[in-house]
């Protein structure tokens, strides 16, 4: 059974987080929805339930949970859903770029 409320958009788009006093650290998302989305290349100290702080290319600083975690991935979901506008701007971004 497939949980997620929205589609996923599938892109590679570098961003960054920050966990409350620690320092801001780069990733790259590869997956986005207008509830949340997949970072890789995240620190082995993130887990299930943190809270981030979340700047996706130039969005953000969006707050997010983070609410799976893969061995160097994870999943978040944002507090606030993005506009779809938002997820159409990674799409252009993203069809821009290919």
């Amino acid at each position: 059974m497939d949980r997620r409320r929205e589609s996923r958009l599938f892109v590679e788009v570098p961003g960054s987080y920050e966990v409350a006093g620690t320092a801001q650290r780069e990733i790259v998302f590869s997956a986005i929805s207008a509830t949340g989305c997949r970072l890789n290349h995240v620190e082995p100290h993130i887990a299930i339930g943190h809270v981030i702080a979340l700047n996706l290319g130039p969005i953000g600083p969006l707050a997010a949970t983070v609410r799976w975690r893969g061995r160097d991935s994870a999943g978040v979901e944002f507090h606030t859903p993005l506009e779809h506008a938002i997820v159409d701007f990674f799409a252009a971004y993203c069809g821009a770029a290919a």
